[in-house]
């Protein structure tokens, strides 16, 4: 049965990944799951306290979207992701460079329930999702030119080299949000 429950709508997505999680659950071993499972409901308190719906966890990465328009909530929460991974990854003694890397972009989304009729789950699908995910494997707080246009006036940010994605001909410009010290 072919089902159309799709609408679009404009957000900001978000992807987080832990940088070299092979290494992490290496060290973690049959505990991997302990802490995955910690780091979902860390992360995910905070996500939702920055107005943020977590749509799905892939492995050890998560996507979730912001309003339309909450730009600056999103980069905020990156921050205080990154900031609580760090926390989180001391106090489970691993390898100092495991981090939390961060995608955000904001664009339309095809958003609704998608799969076979034995699994159907809420998920999102376009190009914008496509963009927080593969800038989302940034040491950092990787954003594109919409996110850029919105936070600018509100957060210091280092232009990184053109990004080439195989969907689009011409490379795009990321940015990069510096951290407070």
């Amino acid at each position: 049965m072919k089902r159309e429950n799709a609408v679009l709508e404009n957000h900001v997505i978000a992807f987080v990944d832990v940088h070299h999680y092979s290494i992490v659950a290496t060290a973690l071993g049959s505990e991997q799951w302990r802490f995955l499972q910690e780091m979902y409901e860390t992360l995910g308190e905070i996500i939702v306290a920055h107005s943020g719906e977590i749509i799905k966890y892939v492995g050890d990465g998560i996507l979730s979207i912001f309003p339309d328009g909450a730009e600056n909530d999103a980069v905020q929460c990156a921050l205080t992701l990154r900031k609580a991974f760090c926390d989180l990854a001391g106090r489970k003694a691993l390898p100092p460079d495991t981090e939390l890397e961060v995608g955000l972009h904001s664009g339309q989304v095809a958003i609704g329930m998608f799969g076979h009729a034995s699994l159907l789950q809420k998920d999102i699908m376009g190009d914008a999702v496509m963009w927080a995910m593969t800038i989302g494997h940034h040491r950092g707080v990787a954003i594109t030119e919409p996110v850029y246009a919105r936070i600018k006036a509100d957060y210091e940010t280092r232009k990184l080299t053109e990004f080439k994605v195989k969907w689009q001909a011409e490379p795009s410009q990321i940015w990069e949000v510096v951290e407070p010290s």
